[in-house]
């Protein structure tokens, strides 16, 4: 029985995040216990969708995870930096078109077909150098 409704683009998306957390905070018990459930949740769809790992899904989970934390850090900036605060919100969200990029790859390898999955929210509005070459 899955713990959560959420397709494996978001459910991978998640436990990158959480991933995150787990190293940065000390008090991560109820991060790890996420991390179990979303992990047996992935596992289930790999199983039961049969996917098999190549290097196309291999390098979409190392870029969602490098971007994950790409903008984590520039949030941490955000705070810090209050004179660069539009830069910076907009370089996190052009980076984020990138991460929607990366997920909607996930819905294909994982076979979710459902439009209202698909994100759209992809633009880049002039980022450079952020163009994987998946």
């Amino acid at each position: 029985m899955r713990k959560f409704v959420l397709p494996a683009a978001e459910l991978i998306d998640r436990l990158a995040v959480d991933q995150i957390k787990e190293m940065l905070f000390d008090d991560n018990k109820s991060i790890t216990e996420e991390i179990d459930k979303l992990s047996h949740d992935i596992d289930m769809l790999i199983q039961d969708k049969k996917i098999v790992l190549n290097s196309r899904l291999l390098r979409v989970l190392m870029v969602l995870s490098q971007i994950n934390v790409h903008i984590w850090y520039i949030k941490d900036k955000i705070q810090d930096d209050e004179e660069r605060y539009d830069e910076l919100l907009k370089l996190a969200h052009q980076i984020n078109g990138v991460r929607n990029r990366m997920k909607n790859i996930l819905l294909e390898e994982f076979g979710d077909k459902e439009k209202s999955l698909v994100r759209s929210n992809f633009d880049t509005d002039g980022l450079k150098g952020w163009e994987p070459s998946i």
